[in-house]
């Protein structure tokens, strides 16, 4: 059965721009064991550009590292999903645009014979999850420093009407200090 997952890189602070994200062999096999569990990569349009103008292009790069190199074949053969009402096309390989955030659609992921769907960043899509009660676990990625600024705050663009209770799953530090905590869903 599939899980609607969103992973968030944020810094103590709250700001998620991916400028202050910490990544490294260590924390892309995290995101890989998170991968391995969804069959759909879901973006919002400014994270799904980013990545696109990113990724593909490190397929080609000879003189990028393994890991960085696994993470670009990992994204470029799973199905990715972009919810964008104003992206029109996309080049990047096993890609679709979706006009928006349909609960249906999302629910499907959740199915007995489906992988789920996994957020990265695009903190305008978790919201959109979080405000319709969709997601399932949350891996907040907290960064080793304070950002005292930036583009992009955590969960600045959510406005509930209630609370969203969470169940602490686990955590894990990694060697770069990275610290994630698992929390689930409790509705």
């Amino acid at each position: 059965m599939g899980r609607v997952i969103c992973m968030i890189n944020s810094t103590p602070d709250g700001f998620t721009d991916g400028k202050y994200a910490t990544t490294d062999e260590e924390f892309y096999e995290f995101v890989h064991g998170l991968l391995a569990a969804t069959g759909t990569v879901g973006f919002g349009a400014n994270t799904f550009e980013l990545f696109q103008g990113l990724w593909p292009a490190r397929l080609e790069d000879p003189d990028a590292p393994a890991y960085q190199l696994k993470m670009a074949k990992a994204l470029h053969d799973k199905h990715k999903a972009v919810y964008s009402s104003s992206l029109k096309t996309t080049t990047w390989n096993n890609s679709t645009i979706e006009p928006k955030v349909d609960a249906e659609q999302i629910n499907a992921y959740k199915q007995k014979d489906r992988k789920g769907l996994l957020t990265i960043g695009s903190l305008g899509l978790v919201a959109s999850l979080t405000d319709k009660n969709l997601v399932d676990d949350y891996y907040f990625c907290f960064q080793p420093l304070i950002a005292g600024s930036g583009e992009v705050r955590l969960f600045d663009k959510l406005n509930l009407d209630a609370t969203r209770p969470l169940k602490y799953e686990d955590s894990q530090q990694l060697k770069n200090g990275v610290h994630i905590i698992h929390y689930t869903s409790l509705q």
